[in-house]
């Protein structure tokens, strides 16, 4: 019988369940592999998403911005606006950033992504997600960094992508979503982010 503290952390999206990994060896050596069989490689594009505001939004974030940090500097919080400014910068950087393209390429191996080789060891499971007008390629990682890799691709390519990636790890038709992700998503659409 589970426990009311278990039934709501699994509720939530916690839980003590961990999973399986008896299945990945411990010891791995890439020189192993064999031959290696390319099954589908393509070009994907890199680019940051960029929201264009309308004018009234952008007056109003300003005006509120500069009445927060004479505030701030009122109560003489250098500190935070160091940090706030910082982050500020980061974001407008990322989003000023040129679109480039990286060769990805689906094998016997494993999934190469530009000079990264993610063997299939090391992958989980697969999912396709909708962003926006198109749809992304979702391997998550048993490691926790980077934990998720996002792919682009042609949407001519999704069966032959599907196919390749079935062959090795799990697909799902649904996105796992924990608590975080559910948080996360809430407070995105409360602010239109």
């Amino acid at each position: 019988m589970q426990s009311t503290f278990s039934r709501i952390l699994n509720f939530l999206g916690f839980s003590n369940w961990k999973p399986q990994e008896d299945n990945k060896p411990k010891e791995f050596d890439p020189q192993t592999l064999g031959p290696k069989e390319v099954y589908i490689e393509w070009d994907s594009i890199v680019r940051a998403e960029v929201k264009d505001y309308n004018k009234r939004f952008s007056r109003t974030f300003i005006i509120i911005a500069v009445v927060i940090a004479l505030l701030l500097l009122a109560m003489k919080e250098f500190w935070l606006i160091l940090v706030v400014g910082s982050l500020i910068f980061f974001l407008i950087s990322l989003n000023r950033l040129p679109e480039h393209a990286v060769h990805i390429e689906v094998s016997s191996h494993g999934i190469k992504y530009g000079d990264n080789m993610y063997y299939w060891q090391d992958l989980k499971h697969f999912f396709f997600k909708q962003v926006g007008t198109g749809e992304i390629l979702i391997v998550d990682t048993y490691r926790y960094l980077p934990g998720r890799l996002f792919f682009s691709f042609a949407q001519s390519d999704k069966d032959r992508i599907k196919e390749a990636l079935d062959k090795h790890i799990t697909f799902l038709s649904t996105e796992p979503v924990t608590f975080l992700d559910k948080l996360f998503d809430s407070v995105k659409n409360k602010f239109n982010i």
